[in-house]
């Protein structure tokens, strides 16, 4: 069977996760998307829920830029934690953060970017 090729954009920092994640299941970045289809091929209507669990139903939007840095920070506070793990440093649970520190990192992000873009 002759193969096709494909092509779509994709946001630079998911891709590099992504690609991460699929090298740790053993398989390429080309191989998750031939399984992918090959799983929206292969099965009937039992298996169409988790299918579009996986994908998303229909009229979902993405997430706003809010949810996208929220998830962000998240990711990051995460990635620290392990760092601190990986070096033997044990948690500090004394210091958590509440909703307002983050909104203002958010706003010292927006600030710092207003200014590279000298807008502020």
């Amino acid at each position: 069977m002759p193969n096709a090729q494909m092509n779509f954009r994709i946001d630079a920092e998911l891709k590099r996760r992504g690609d991460e994640r699929f090298a740790s299941f053993g398989c390429t970045p080309s191989e998750a998307m031939r399984r992918l289809y090959e799983c929206a091929t292969r099965y009937d209507d039992e298996s169409e829920e988790q299918l579009r669990r996986l994908l998303g139903s229909e009229g979902a939007t993405a997430q706003d830029e809010g949810e996208k840095r929220v998830q962000a920070v998240e990711d990051f506070l995460a990635s620290l934690q392990a760092q601190r793990e990986a070096l033997g440093i044990p948690p500090n649970p004394s210091r958590v953060l509440t909703d307002e520190d983050l909104e203002e990192l958010l706003y010292e992000a927006k600030v710092e970017k207003m200014v590279e873009r000298g807008l502020w």
